[in-house]
């Protein structure tokens, strides 16, 4: 068995704080080792209990569920020990019953736990049908330990018919001695029939079990032989059971759960080994597995058995028609279909022999913008019978409902009686259809959620950095505080357009610039002029990783512009263009620090007609801010900027947009 180093020290430390509590007060140290116990067997019983319905080993769900009434026995056994003053009028030998009950229970459990080993029976249910049974197994079991609980209480509580145990003055009856070694025996009897299911654990696994039913033994007949309460014997009894109520829990909770594959599942292994023993697994050239026979291949004789392995017309459909949702074909050197079976009626609303008299061709039935993929998947598993085809597309049934069916084709091989003939399969995928429709509806509503959240918080971030700036008055400070909610703004707004449009992950970027520069314009006052804004923008569908990037950038130069660009007033303007380049002669200057012969494809200009740029200010290496921003954010989106001074300013930005790539 695996024990780590932490658990030999943690261990270590419990008994010997327990080892000495029980010489200064042997009430505590009788309490903490029982209460120990009971709080390992509960903890047995609400793992198994979670996880009933997956597990396959009934030797784990049977001893978990027990525990749950072992440790409630032993509960009572503690509350009802002397000095603790919870029953007050109970006795000593209230107190022994409940030990003892509690250990016929226990032992009895571990006995017809390994008769259980003989599986659910389901091996030919559905994986929910398996899931009722081991339900329904888990609830008869727990009904009956209640059952016999509430006998056990009753018998020692209210008629008292329950065998004596003590009597004061003369200790304990031959009733109690006697089923101490009983118990015991029982309990060597459990491990000899563990010992013969061993072939249905993990050896990990059987060996905490096999030691922890050693240990009740030792604990058992160590608290049966001692002479004084608090001696060697009796400490020695409540550690073994704690170690062994301890090692339960090792076996079921930390082996069978942290390792489910080696334990848990391991019907599935068997299960795995035995399929693989009786079936022939097709694979194409990339190894991928497209087709299964249910043929155990002899090595013998493999070759004469494919070769005999062709189906009858009249066996044909044993294949198909208990299938729901699948029909199979055989078509003809034309294409016609001289075999149909299964669920024809189900999926289409014809019968087979429509489609076999020819009155109803199966082409009338796909959607018009299907038939191009559904001919070209014909033709080519026509001209390559070396692999099938698969094809997903939809159908109007009889009745105008239509469906979504996957067809799988291969053409027979050259070797078959019924050379040159094609077979196949449809099956109605519909509800795969429908839920991953569903599914995707689901996506879209979250993620847009997720956009309108972000921007509800970017507002209140906006809205207070507006409260903030209220409480100053220095116009450079305030200034600083309406740069960084444009900003934010400026995020938001790509959120919002987001939320609200019909993608979810690109927006029409020339949309957005309308939004945004209107809520520049918007947020500077102007009373001494006015500047006209001109928006020539294409419709351009932009990724957010590339979107907000530039967002930023059109803030900061359209701010650098109403801020800088026109000192004295007049006819001010500021031009805006946004187009796909589309042509080589749209090329970053030398100027611009791009890779010289990189072609993008969309150019994004901002311009205006002020007074220009001054020259002593590099664009590349500025102490501004905003400059500073717009090169990084540039460069972020792998792009390029160009300056031109002439006749006021103009920025050029070229860049890509590898989301639509």
């Amino acid at each position: 068995m695996i024990v780590e180093p932490y658990e030999v020290v943690l261990w270590a430390a419990i008994i010997s704080a327990l080892y000495v509590i029980s010489f200064g007060n042997y009430l505590l140290f009788h309490t903490l080792a029982e209460l120990f116990s009971v709080y390992v067997a509960y903890v047995i019983f609400l793992i198994v209990w979670k996880s009933r319905n997956h597990l396959e080993n009934r030797y784990l769900v049977f001893i978990g569920i027990a525990y749950f009434f072992i440790g409630g026995l032993d509960l009572l056994y503690t509350l009802s020990y002397e000095g603790m003053g919870v029953f007050p009028e109970f006795d000593s030998n209230i107190h022994s019953q409940f030990w003892i009950a509690a250990r016929y229970m226990e032992s009895i459990s571990f006995l017809l736990a390994p008769l259980l080993l003989t599986g659910y029976g389901t091996k030919h249910l559905k994986k929910s049908d398996k899931y009722v049974g081991r339900a329904r197994f888990a609830w008869e079991v727990f009904l009956a330990y209640a059952g016999i609980t509430v006998v056990c209480l009753l018998s020692i509580l209210v008629f008292k018919n329950f065998p004596v145990a003590y009597i004061e003055g003369s200790g304990f009856t031959f009733f109690k001695m006697a089923s101490e070694y009983l118990i015991s025996f029982i309990l060597l009897c459990s491990l000899v029939a563990l010992y013969v299911k061993r072939d249905r654990f993990e050896n990990n696994v059987f060996r905490l079990l096999a030691a922890a039913i050693v240990l009740t033994v030792l604990g058992e007949l160590s608290l049966w032989i001692y002479t004084n309460v608090g001696g060697f014997f009796d400490q020695m009894g409540h550690f073994f059971k704690i170690l062994s109520f301890y090692l339960i829990y090792k076996a079921i909770v930390e082996t069978g759960f942290e390792d489910p594959f080696s334990l848990l599942f391991r019907e599935l292994k068997h299960r795995e080994e035995a399929l693989r023993q009786e079936t022939i697994f097709l694979k194409d050239d990339q190894g991928y597995l497209y087709k299964l026979l249910g043929l155990k291949e002899n090595p013998v004789e493999a070759e004469s058995c494919v070769e005999k392995a062709s189906i009858d017309d009249k066996d044909y459909p044993s294949f198909v028609q208990n299938i729901e949702g699948l029909l199979g074909f055989r078509l003809d050197e034309n294409l016609e279909p001289v075999l149909m079976d299964g669920a024809v009626e189900e999926i289409t609303g014809y019968s087979k022999e429509d489609f076999l008299s020819r009155k109803v061709k199966w082409v009338e039935l796909i959607l018009p913008e299907y038939l191009p993929l559904f001919f070209d998947n014909m033709d080519k598993a026509v001209f390559n019978p070396d692999l099938s085809r698969e094809l997903e597309y939809k159908i109007r049934r009889k009745d105008g409902e239509t469906k979504w069916v996957r067809e799988v084709l291969q053409k027979l091989p050259e070797r078959s009686r019924l050379q040159g003939q094609t077979q196949g399969l449809v099956r109605d995928i519909t509800r795969r259809k429908t839920a991953e429709e569903t599914l995707a509806k689901i996506q879209e509503a979250r993620i847009k959620e997720i956009h309108h959240r972000i921007k509800n918080n970017l507002q209140v971030i906006s809205s207070l950095l507006s409260l903030e700036a209220e409480k100053f008055s220095d116009e450079r400070t305030l200034e600083a505080f309406r740069e960084s909610q444009n900003r934010v703004i400026s995020m938001a707004l790509i959120h919002e357009e987001l939320y609200e449009g019909k993608g979810m992950d690109t927006i029409d970027f020339a949309v957005y610039l309308r939004k945004l520069t209107l809520d520049l314009f918007n947020s500077y006052t102007m009373e001494t002029r006015k500047v006209s804004l001109n928006l020539d923008l294409e419709q351009v569908y932009l990724g957010m990783d590339t979107a907000i990037p530039l967002g930023i950038i059109v803030n900061e130069l359209v701010s650098n512009s109403l801020k800088h660009a026109f000192p004295s007033g007049g006819e001010d303007e500021i031009r805006i263009n946004l187009r796909r380049t589309g042509d080589s002669t749209s090329k970053p200057g030398k100027g611009s620090g791009c890779q010289n012969g990189k072609i993008f494809h969309y150019m994004l200009t901002v311009k205006d007609n002020g007074a220009g740029f001054p020259e002593e200010i590099n664009l590349q290496n500025s102490e501004s801010l905003g400059l500073q921003l717009v090169n990084i954010l540039v460069e972020q989106i792998d792009g390029c900027i160009e300056l031109k001074r002439d006749r006021g300013s103009e920025f050029t930005i070229w860049f890509d947009n590898p989301e639509k790539e």
